[in-house]
């Protein structure tokens, strides 16, 4: 794939001539990437249901982050376009996704072990071995 690109009378504008080169460069990584993971469609459905999740959700991303893209070279307004609510769409689902993950791995309260340290820690007169301290408190005066 030939990604010499020539510029003609625009290669005088340093500026425009570098962000088209670091925009090469970033869609050659892009490219890099999804080579590597479209082969995992292949092997899809013997992928656990998290890791499906993930690829879902990062190829979609990544295709409409594309498209995104796309539609500002061409000179479009991306977002007055249908993609604007597309990419947020997946990313309130990416959201949704980490909070799912996220609960399992948030710790769990033993109710009974919880009562039982709330239980001992009350003072309740009507139980005959619980007594109140006797201790008392003085407050000196600092004449």
């Amino acid at each position: 794939m030939n990604l010499d690109l020539k510029y003609g009378e625009l290669s005088k504008d340093e500026d425009f001539v570098n962000k088209c080169e670091n925009l090469k460069m970033n869609l050659i990584e892009v490219q890099k990437v999804l080579d590597q993971l479209l082969p995992l469609k292949a092997q899809y459905d013997k992928m656990s249901l998290p890791a499906q999740i993930e690829l879902d959700l990062f190829l979609a991303f990544t295709i409409n982050s594309l498209h995104w893209i796309n539609l500002r070279i061409q000179g479009v307004d991306p977002t007055k376009h249908p993609i604007k609510e597309e990419l947020q769409r997946i990313k309130a689902t990416m959201l949704k996704w980490q909070e799912v993950k996220d609960r399992d791995n948030r710790p769990t309260v033993d109710i009974e072990a919880a009562k039982r340290f709330v239980r001992s820690g009350l003072y309740d007169p009507y139980r005959e071995t619980a007594k109140p301290p006797n201790k008392k408190i003085i407050f000196k005066d600092d004449d």
